[in-house]
């Protein structure tokens, strides 16, 4: 049953709050939680469109791309491979063989292809290197006669003619680069080891490397050239490591007893002390040898290790590192021109066969190829760095007209730079390296300008800018020559110039390559973005600057995520700065004059004063949230761009265009709130939302506004200190407006239901009255926490600091004397609200108690009634309010029941209802106070009550108990006196087991009554209450004349029974009076009192009292004998009582 419960108003509150909701078409979600998670929602979408996308495919975990024909290659050449991303349709269109070849044949108008090709075939029939076979050498020829494109007849007449040269002369290129773990030969455990080499044909003739002493893992990186005179695939190389011992005498070798190593040293110097003292001969040692057949060394060289032998041993000897070439004798500058020539021919078939798409050949040919490209550099005798340079010419040129993998380049460069940087700048190197970077320099820069091609994985963008950025560094790092110009103006039209002759160079050249990018994507994206309408609407020229933003934005982050390292790594480079300070200016252009124009077309509203009169109608004035999320986004950008440059941004200042917007904004806002409080308390059951807490729907709805408005001051974030404070005060202003609202509503609500159910029954007090309490007071409690999160202090303090802080005091004093005048409101609200409860519910405790007086001894049920009512009330109270407002309610009840209190006692007194009725009303006051426990509970009315208490009791005494009330009270009179004008009487008194022993002493300063100044006194004395002491007679005095210091001196025995001695409150009145001439009559002079409590206390210790004659004053007791008019008893003591007041 509970669940069904719960499950019932759960749907009931989301029905409530879709109602309330769709009542101002969710204006405060919108603009809090709402747009921030949609704000959160554009950033994630942001990020993860930036993802780099999958590879065409994968096998096995091994990336792999799939070539144009439809061939897969490896991960390897995978990682060379960009697809065709940065050619332009110009390019695309200029790509064909034909033109490719057009091109190169202009370029080379020296070349004659037929001497070449006979070249090339002669090298073919005189292969030098391993791969040498005939299959092999037919298939070259094909091959080569497919490349140069020689017709049958002219190919068979240039193959006669290469078959019938003669060979040419080959020689042997050979590199000693360096030895590990040599044996050691000398005395001292190292060696001084040198290299022999020599052919096993030609032993005589012996090259010799130099000696490096003491050492067992030389390193020497010498060059040797041998020339091949018989067959070279029947040559054989040796090369053999000594240990070279130079001539010492028998006293040198005796001093290097010192550096032997163990014993096995010993040995060895001993020896060669022996040898050299009986022969003088100083022989060097071999330490091992190695063979080398020349037929294993293939065209394009060889680096291997050796390891050295000597005989049949298998002791390790150590190893040998060389570097082995064939080549063939040729002039030097034809070779290079001839290489040249052929690595075009050659790349041309290549492209042609392959249809390889731009950006795409790395550098492989196809094994024929390679094989005749390897063979002429082999036989022309080319180094690495004539072949790499060919190359830097050759691809440069086609590279014009069929753009090639920038790797390829980058790799010819690692060659290049580090010999070409020492030639000199007018050197033929020189010029033909410059020659290749003015023609790849275009291509790089078109990288640079195009890195955000639609059709290129972000993976490939970056492997070509990788590769890009490395050929550019490497290139800024070499000194241009003065007649080299890299960037002609026909060519890079798009750079920069100054008035000023400054030359351009490789820097500035790729900061402009990268403005130039960005502001072609901008025009592109900024003409895409926005349809020209004649009668655009504002809310379309703010989406136009939203999605605008987003793809600068989207733009950047991708630099920052994927180029920034790059650029900073390569060049040292701040790439995404370059395009923030680039976009800022032009953003700002363009955003101003849209946002301006948009809040000047904003309308002022008429907002409701502190009254709320009225509630403007806002059903056709409702601005969306497009103008802040327009301003939540520039806020973000700013903060991106202040992160990434160091430098002012003219974007920084973009929020004073917004504040006619916000102000706008929160007038709005404080209209819907009250709209939407307004109707959520229509829609309250006035039923708390769960079991846990004790208040209503409304309340949770308007703290939710109060969410909404504090999230969007989160997120509007006002950079600006003083207008901060301005929009804060404002919206503080407002919450407290809505408090008080809040508040006087909730008030009314409760009132007509209460109306609406009058029926002139008995109030019942509702649990609906009690959460409206709850509800006010909650809301009351948590305005001032709520405001706190606004964060006015961190404002203050800026303002403070901004100002000064006298003005910080000022209106931190201002904030919080709207948020004190609100919250005493509040509380004067729900303090006027449970009054209203107090008085509902007093007129039927009113009747209940009057029934209870006037009947409680005769069978009635109107105790009864009152209990029930005031327990069922009190229950109500109990479970449904908190413990500070059920306080305040218990304080209200008790203090309407003070004035019901009155207006019975008042009224009944009228009436002169008997003690009887005033003694039952009393024990109904104590009931009801003992159904209120309110025995340990301080309220504002205890004391009141407690007066109320006193004088029900003292109306239902009896007459001669309020008689003697009345004399106790003059008793406590008398005891508050310090003098007498009547003067004292002394007495002394005790108790005893029998009755009581009154001496009367003494009278001293009595009022003198007779003309000549003198007094005739005696004094009388009676016990009061006289209806306790029926039984006894007065006692007096004899008369002392003329003294008004008479010495009575008289002594009393008077016989009490024990009750009559226990009476605590009993009292001896003692009379003074005067004695006239004649003794007819005695005039009373004054009177005082004394208590049985009192006698316990002195035990016959003389007693002086001052005399004093009773007033008629305004006494409670008087006053209830006075309201006894029909008593003969009350009527004749106050007669007696004036004629002594006034005698």
């Amino acid at each position: 049953m509970l669940k069904k419960t719960y499950f019932w108003r759960s749907e009931a509150r989301i029905f409530e709050k879709i109602r309330l909701q769709d009542g101002d078409d969710g204006f405060f979600e919108k603009f809090g939680s709402l747009l921030r998670q949609k704000s959160q929602i554009d950033e994630g979408v942001l990020k993860s469109s930036l993802a780099p996308f999958e590879e065409n495919g994968s096998v096995d975990g091994e990336e792999v791309d799939e070539s144009p024909d439809g061939t897969l290659q490896d991960s390897q050449d995978a990682e060379c491979i960009s697809i065709n991303t940065f050619a332009t349709d110009s390019e695309l269109a200029s790509s064909s063989e034909q033109d490719i070849s057009a091109s190169v044949l202009d370029s080379a108008p020296v070349m004659n292809v037929t001497d070449l090709y006979e070249e090339i075939l002669f090298e073919i029939f005189n292969n030098i290197g391993c791969e040498n076979n005939d299959e092999c050498t037919n298939s070259l020829v094909e091959f080569v006669q497919d490349a140069f494109k020689i017709p049958n007849a002219t190919h068979l007449e240039i193959c006669e003619a290469a078959r019938l040269k003669e060979p040419p002369n080959v020689r042997l290129n050979v590199e000693i680069i360096k030895a590990e773990n040599l044996m050691s030969k000398d005395s001292n455990g190292l060696s001084d080891p040198f290299v022999t080499l020599y052919l096993e044909s030609n032993s005589s003739h012996r090259y010799n490397s130099s000696v490096k002493p003491a050492t067992l893992n030389p390193i020497w990186e010498e060059h040797f050239s041998l020339p091949i005179t018989e067959n070279a695939r029947d040559e054989v190389l040796i090369v053999e490591v000594w240990d070279f011992d130079a001539a010492e005498t028998v006293k040198e070798k005796v001093n290097k007893i010192l550096d032997v190593k163990g014993v096995k040293g010993l040995s060895k110097l001993m020896k060669e002390i022996a040898v050299t003292a009986s022969s003088g001969k100083h022989d060097n040692e071999l330490i091992g040898r190695a063979a080398i057949t020349l037929k294993s060394i293939p065209v394009s060289g060889l680096t291997v290790w050796y390891n050295l032998e000597k005989g049949s041993k298998g002791r390790s000897r150590g190893s040998l590192l060389v570097n082995l070439a064939l080549s063939a004798e040729k002039n030097k500058s034809v070779a290079v021109q001839e290489h040249k020539n052929l690595l075009k021919l050659l790349l041309m078939h290549e492209l042609e066969t392959s249809q390889v798409a731009n950006y795409w050949w790395s550098g492989k040919f196809s094994p024929n190829a390679e094989l005749i490209r390897s063979q002429h550099a082999a036989q022309s005798g080319l180094t690495p760095f004539d072949c790499a340079l060919s190359q830097w010419h050759a691809y440069s040129t086609i590279h014009e007209t069929h753009k090639l993998n920038f790797t390829l380049f980058n790799s010819i460069l690692d060659v290049v730079v580090p010999v070409i940087t020492y030639m000199q700048n007018d050197s033929e190197d020189v010029k033909t390296f410059w020659d290749g970077v003015r023609r790849l320099l275009p291509s790089c820069f078109v990288v640079l300008r195009k890195l955000r091609s639609k059709n290129t994985s972000d993976k490939n963008i970056i492997k070509a800018l990788n590769e890009v950025l490395d050929i550019l560094k490497k290139i800024k790092e070499l000194e241009v020559p003065e007649s080299v110009d890299l960037f002609p103006k026909s060519v890079y039209g798009w750079i920069h110039t100054n008035d000023t002759d400054e030359t351009c160079n490789i820097d500035t050249a790729i900061e402009d390559a990268i403005k130039t990018g960005t502001k072609e994507w901008l025009e592109h994206i900024v003409e895409g973005s926005r349809q020209s309408k004649n009668n655009e609407t504002d809310d379309e020229k703010l989406q136009y600057i939203i999605k605008l933003i987003q793809m600068v934005r989207s733009d950047l982050q991708r630099a920052m995520e994927y180029f920034d390292k790059i650029f900073y790594h390569k060049i040292q480079l701040n790439y995404s700065a370059i395009l923030y300070l680039f976009y800022d200016s032009k953003l700002a252009e363009i955003c101003k004059s849209i946002i301006v124009e948009v809040c000047n077309n904003i309308k002022r509203l008429d907002v409701p004063d502190d009254q709320f009169a009225y509630l403007p109608n806002l059903e056709n004035v409702n601005m969306g949230t497009t103008l802040f999320e327009v301003y939540l986004i520039l806020k973000r950008y700013v903060t991106l761009g202040e992160s990434l440059c160091s430098e002012s941004l003219e974007l920084a200042n973009f929020y004073p265009w917004f504040e006619r917007g916000v102000t706008h904004w929160l007038d709005i806002s404080i209209i819907k709130a009250l709209g939407r409080i307004q109707k959520a308390i229509d829609l309250d059951q006035l039923k708390a939302v769960d079991e846990t807490v004790k208040y209503s729907s409304s309340a949770v709805d308007t703290l939710s506004i109060f969410y909404q408005i504090k999230i969007f001051w989160q997120q509007l974030d006002w950079p600006e200190v003083e207008g901060s404070y301005i929009f804060v005060a404002k919206i503080v202003n407002d919450l407290c407006r809505c408090c008080i609202f809040y508040a006087q509503q909730m008030s009314r609500r409760v009132e007509n239901i209460t109306l609406l159910g009058d029926n002139n029954k008995n109030f019942t007090l509702s649990e609906e009255w009690c959460i409206a309490i709850n509800n006010m007071d909650y809301i009351r409690q948590t305005l001032p926490s709520f405001i706190k999160e606004l964060s006015i202090d961190d404002i203050i303090k800026r303002l403070g600091e901004y100002r000064s802080n006298l003005e910080a005091e000022r209106c931190a004093s201002t904030i919080k004397t709207v948020i004190e005048n609100a919250l005493d409101t509040e509380r004067n609200q729900i303090v006027e609200l449970i009054e209203i409860v107090a008085r509902k519910m007093a007129p039927p405790i009113k009747r209940y108690l009057a029934e209870g007086a006037e009947v409680l001894a005769k069978d009635s049920n109107s105790m009864d009634q009152l209990m029930m009512y005031l327990e069922a009330s009190l229950t109500t109270l109990y479970d449904t309010l908190n413990e500070i407002n059920f306080q305040r309610i218990l304080d209200g009840i008790w203090s309407e029941l003070s004035i019901i209190m009155y207006d019975l006692i008042q009224s009944n007194l009228d009436k002169r209802r008997p003690p009887a009725f005033f003694q039952n009303l009393n024990n109904t006051l104590q009931t009801m106070m003992d159904c209120f426990k309110m025995g340990n509970i301080e309220t504002s009315d205890v004391k009141i009550l407690s007066t109320i208490q006193s004088r029900l009791r003292l109306y239902s005494l009896e007459t001669a108990d309020l008689i003697h009330q009345y004399y106790l009270e003059r008793l406590e009179t008398q005891k508050s006196q310090e003098s007498s004008p009547y003067g004292q009487l002394t007495v002394t008194a005790q108790l005893t087991d029998s009755g009581l022993l009154l001496t009367i002493l003494n009278a001293r300063n009595l009022l003198p009554m007779d003309s000549n100044g003198s007094v005739d006194s005696f004094v009388k004395a009676s016990f009061m209450p006289t209806s306790r002491f029926n039984d006894l007679i007065t006692v007096k005095t004899n008369v002392h004349n003329k003294s008004c210091f008479p010495l009575y001196d008289q002594e009393f025995r008077i016989n009490l029974t024990e009750q009559q001695r226990n009476e605590k409150n009993s009292l001896i009145l003692f009379s003074v009076k005067d004695k006239d001439l004649f003794g007819m009559s005695s005039q009373y002079i004054a009177e005082s009192y004394i208590s049985f409590e009192d006698l316990e206390a002195t035990q016959g210790e003389q007693i002086m009292m001052n005399l004093s004659r009773p007033e008629y004053t305004d006494s409670d007791s008087l006053r209830a004998l006075e309201y006894r008019l029909g008593d003969k008893q009350a009527k004749d003591f106050l007669k007696k009582l004036k004629n002594r007041s006034f005698s």
